[in-house]
């Protein structure tokens, strides 16, 4: 039944940035599935929304305040993980930061602080919980090379700005750190493979998040001209990613797919669409 390719029950993925965001949104669309869910964030609280999917769907979710940057914090918390929940079978790395900055005036300080979040600690929460579904597999099946890919799925959320760059926005850092992440996916699919292991990354384009009503305010000209690089005319909306995310985490869905980006933005990188610049939409 098609229901049975996209069921996640018993399952526990570690999820970053879910305190809202994206991240939420994700959080959402495993929890739907049945997941538990183990989420780390910097915010000293999470959102009630993150908090009520516990009871809507009946998980088990726990949230743990990390700095994913840390590696003593980053272990502390997987250990704790495996402790609570027994087993990590998912990883989805989405938090990030973004500062729109041109790249003749970028700072040291956003170029530290844009690698430590969307690279560094993507890399040790990934490398954290591969670790764990490495010493899983080992408990299970010895050094027998797996011959199907059921141990655990590694996801990182890199961008539509690794594969075009918008004239609208200057984002040369950013752009930087999620190419480092996606140029994570294909060795680590490789090296993890033969613990049935799949590493996988997704790439949203412009979505209407909290960041992007932020620059709806701010800055309506831009939002206008991304709206216009769609080919659907508008901004994505979050609940459009629930299903690539799903099936980037489900073995009866995407059990032979690793190694690869799923770019997901509404077609905007298909097309040339006329050039204008930041220039142009400063007021």
């Amino acid at each position: 039944m098609a229901t049975d390719l996209f069921t996640l029950k018993g399952k526990t993925a570690v999820i970053t940035g879910a305190a809202r965001g994206l991240g939420l949104t994700f959080a959402a669309a495993l929890a739907s599935a049945n997941c538990n869910l183990a989420v780390l964030d910097i915010l000293h609280e999470p959102s009630p929304s993150l908090l009520a999917l516990r009871d809507q769907h009946g998980i088990k979710l726990k949230y743990y305040r990390t700095d994913i940057s840390s590696r003593p914090e980053v272990t502390a918390a997987i250990e704790n993980i495996e402790a609570e929940f027994g087993r990590i079978d998912i990883n989805i790395n989405a938090a990030g930061v973004v500062t729109d900055e041109s790249f003749l005036k970028t700072t040291d300080e956003n170029i530290e602080r844009t690698f430590a979040v969307n690279f560094t600690g993507s890399f040790l929460v990934a490398q954290a919980c591969a670790n764990s579904m490495v010493a899983r597999y080992k408990s299970i099946h010895g050094g027998e090379p797996a011959a199907q890919p059921t141990t655990g799925t590694i996801i990182f959320i890199a961008s539509i700005a690794t594969y075009i760059a918008s004239s609208a926005q200057q984002i040369s850092c950013y752009t930087a750190s999620k190419a480092a992440v996606k140029g994570l996916v294909k060795p680590m699919a490789m090296e993890l493979a033969p613990y049935g292991i799949r590493v996988n990354s997704l790439s949203p384009g412009y979505m209407m998040t909290d960041m992007m009503r932020g620059l709806q305010e701010k800055q309506p000209q831009l939002v206008a001209q991304f709206e216009k690089e769609t080919l659907f005319g508008r901004i994505g909306m979050p609940e459009e990613l629930k299903g690539a995310i799903l099936y980037l985490c489900c073995d009866g869905a995407s059990g032979w797919y690793t190694g690869q980006d799923l770019l997901v933005d509404g077609g905007a990188s298909t097309w040339k669409h006329p050039a204008i610049l930041a220039s142009d939409l400063e007021e």
